[in-house]
């Protein structure tokens, strides 16, 4: 235990106190390789030397399909963990709630003739509910001498486990974190390993384990078993260069932790040096820098990496010399004389391919947190890159950070980081077709549905004649979602049937479920749930890793709740739930995540108290009208509730007149005729007596529909009136074009779109 003496005493002190019912907690978290393992297992080996009862448990990565694993293994009586799978018991709660009802029983079982000590080691990788488990456990069973030791590895950004251990702390737990070795305990570790003080050579080696105690001990221990130090004279001298096979064994199984994708780039990126700029390693390997980034952020988390002032370094130098000498040498002169040429035609001087490198980083590793639903780490990042200089790559900094306010409503910031991009973008044509994308999607979360689809237009057409799938996506995704509030479902039928609609795929999982959202919801317009669901499969399997969709709009969740519910797919009903609800857990900061959760468990559930609360805490003033109709619905199915039911649909009819919804306006007064309420919802304004100009607003939306070929019936199902209505409406075109049939009419619109002023709404 060199250099844990202050750690080791904190843990004699927990043994000390174990027969006491206070519910003891010590917390024990530091990078791979600091000996948090041994620490908790001569913890054990005390606590039962003192006659404590000991259970040990601890997480693993496959171990995450299993419900409460670690807890389960622990406390079995025999030594083989219990297998436990969905097949076996209720899907759902049910099997939750039987299993953590298990884990309470036989801890009280456990502590009952005397104290017990419960260590559970590695839980960074542990499940769901494991983690739920353990922020109660300790507390419910305060009156039992049970005390617990917890470890996990940190990563950036910390996971839920982090947060886990951060509640705990809050409540009184101690929390202990073991830094690397330092050069005064290296030396002592030397000393106690070869029986003699170092050399100077050989304290220089051992430096480079950064004081990693797992490495230094494999270095010391290697070096002794191939005979490559002697002692004399009480030093330790080492007698060759090379580093020993131990040591190249120890970082193969620390590299064996991340994806054969991942160690290929670790092997790749270190032939350029200690550090690297991700950049530059993207253009070697002739990629764009976004498909790097899960391979980065695997390498951040697993340690392996860390983020350096301007670029990305090995985090232990003994780890880097062990990737590179462990490379074929063939692929390591192929990959050197790569390096030394670059691509011809994209490599920059060297000055600046480092400019902008820490920038395009931490870019990369918000929008990952982002789509793996870190809301709060992913908004840190990308402010923090906003404060550093840009290298001029797609997606900049600004952009991200623009598109993340905005999906959070924090609009008024929006406003600011977009008003700077504005300067930055001069010269650049991709992050200038950027700008009035950003501006989109910002008018529509403001209510702004026109501006909205003027500015995607404009950058839809820049996007697609630069080629960039990620600006597609999103300018197709302010279309279609602007034209179908607009009550234009046909415009935005086109949107999704478009050319530029079919290189959406080639987006980014952060970017293309937007879209698929969106295509989703332009279905279910045109067809029912059914149809929704038929576009919306990826966006449901994407879900919990992949949680871009449930973030890109506040009502994302309840929808695709209310979509599954249509066509009695409760399995990813729940799914939905419980990716939203993970969202708010882990940002617990944020307000409207925990508010979109609450919606959609409020969909789910039936629960009008969840959707009150949504209605009245929705920043988002469509999101509050969503929550307020679904509200009115279910209070509507209450012939005793039908006051509260209309008046719940006139908060919704407000809230989305508000916005210029009109197609959602037009649904909710539909609901209210069902109710026995009528609304008005026209407006008187002079219109000449004939031709195109002397349409209504109602008027012109039945002829884009049946100039599209749907039925009267079909029409009034899109625009939420009755069968009877549309006819009416369709005999009064018909006499102010003075025409007598469908046909004509479908030739009269195809003509009207394609003239000069009407081109932009086509």
């Amino acid at each position: 235990m060199r250099g844990r003496e202050p750690e080791w005493a904190a843990i004699l002190k927990l043994l000390g106190t174990a027969a006491d019912t206070t519910a003891n907690v010590v917390l024990v978290e530091g990078e791979p390789g600091m000996g948090k393992s041994l620490l908790l297992a001569e913890a054990a080996t005390v606590a039962a030397a003192r006659g404590t009862a000991v259970a040990t448990g601890r997480a693993d990565e496959l171990g995450r399909l299993t419900p409460l694993g670690p807890l389960l293994s622990a406390l079995e009586e025999s030594p083989a963990p219990v297998a436990v799978t969905r097949s076996d018991f209720p899907d759902g709660p049910g099997l939750l709630m039987w299993l953590a009802e298990r884990v309470r029983a036989a801890l009280e079982r456990r502590a009952r003739p005397g104290p017990l000590l419960v260590t559970l080691d590695d839980l960074q990788w542990a499940d769901p509910a494991t983690l739920m488990a353990l922020r109660t456990l300790p507390s419910r069973l305060a009156s039992h001498p049970l005390a617990w030791l917890l470890a996990r590895r940190t990563t950036s950004g910390g996971g839920d486990s982090g947060l886990l251990f951060d509640l705990l702390e809050q409540e009184g737990a101690t929390r202990i974190l073991l830094s690397p070795l330092d050069e005064e305990t290296v030396s002592e570790v030397v000393a106690d390993t070869l029986n003699a003080a170092p050399g100077e050579e050989l304290a220089e080696l051992a430096a480079q384990a950064g004081g990693d105690p797992s490495l230094l001990l494999a270095l010391l221990t290697g070096l002794r078993e191939e005979n490559a130090v002697r002692v004399g004279s009480g030093v330790a001298l080492l007698t060759g260069t090379a580093l020993p096979r131990r040591l190249h064994a120890a970082v193969r199984r620390r590299l064996d932790e991340v994806s054969a994708r991942t160690r290929h780039l670790l092997e790749a990126t270190a032939l350029l040096g200690r550090s690297f700029s991700p950049g530059y390693a993207a253009e070697m390997l002739g990629q764009p820098p976004a498909a790097l980034l899960p391979s980065l952020e695997e390498a951040l988390a697993a340690g392996v990496l860390v983020v350096a002032s301007d670029k990305l370094a090995f985090r232990n130098e003994l780890v880097w010399r062990s990737i590179v000498d462990t490379v074929p040498a063939p692929v390591r002169q192929a990959l050197r004389q790569q390096i030394g040429q670059g691509p011809p035609a994209r490599r920059l001087p060297r000055h600046q391919r480092a400019d902008g490198a820490a920038a395009d980083t931490l870019v990369l590793l918000s929008l990952l947190a982002w789509d793996e639903g870190r809301l709060a780490r992913g908004l840190e990042l990308a402010r923090e890159a906003v404060e550093l200089p840009g290298s001029g790559r797609h997606p900049q900094p600004r952009a991200v950070l623009t598109t993340m306010l905005t999906d959070l409503w924090l609009l008024d910031e929006a406003e600011t980081v977009l008003a700077g991009a504005v300067e930055e973008a001069a010269g650049q044509p991709e992050w200038a077709a950027e700008i009035p994308v950003l501006r989109a999607r910002l008018d529509l979360a403001a209510g702004r549905l026109g501006s909205a689809i003027e500015q995607a237009e404009a950058g839809l057409t820049a996007a697609g004649s630069l080629g960039v799938p990620v600006l597609v996506s999103s300018a197709l995704s302010v279309l279609g979602t602007a034209s179908l509030r607009a009550g234009d479902l046909p415009r935005a039928v086109r949107y999704l049937e478009s050319d530029l609609a079919r290189g959406v795929r080639d987006a980014p999982p952060y970017a293309r479920l937007r879209s698929e959202l969106t295509a989703g919801r332009i279905s279910e317009a045109r067809g029912g749930a059914a149809s929704g669901m038929s576009s919306l499969s990826q966006v449901y399997d994407a879900l919990p890793r992949h949680t871009g969709a449930l973030t890109s709009d506040p009502t994302a969740a309840a929808w695709l709740v209310r979509v599954a519910m249509a066509v009695r797919d409760e399995r990813r009903a729940d799914a939905v739930v419980d990716a939203a609800e993970g969202i708010a857990w882990r940002n617990p900061r944020l307000p409207n995540p925990s508010v979109a959760a609450a919606h959609a468990r409020g969909v789910r559930e039936r629960d009008p108290d969840a959707l009150v609360r949504a209605m009245t805490e929705h920043t988002d003033p469509w999101a509050r009208a969503s929550a307020a109709e679904d509200l009115g619905v279910l209070l509507g199915a209450d012939a005793g509730a039908r006051d509260l039911a209309v008046s719940s649909l006139n908060s919704a009819l407000l809230c989305y007149g508000s916005v210029d919804a009109i197609r959602d306006a037009a649904r909710v007064r539909g609901r209210l005729r069902a109710l026995g309420e009528r609304r008005r919802h026209w407006v008187r304004t002079d219109h000449p007596v004939s031709g195109w100009s002397s349409l209504t607003g109602t008027e012109r939306a039945v002829c884009d529909l049946v100039a599209q070929g749907v039925t009267n019936r079909q029409a009034a199902e899109q625009m939420f009136i009755s069968e009877h209505t549309v006819a009416f409406h369709l005999r009064q075109v018909f006499r102010k074009l003075g025409i007598r049939s469908r046909v004509e009419l479908a030739r009269l619109a195809v003509q009207e779109s394609v003239r000069p002023d009407r081109r932009g709404a086509s």
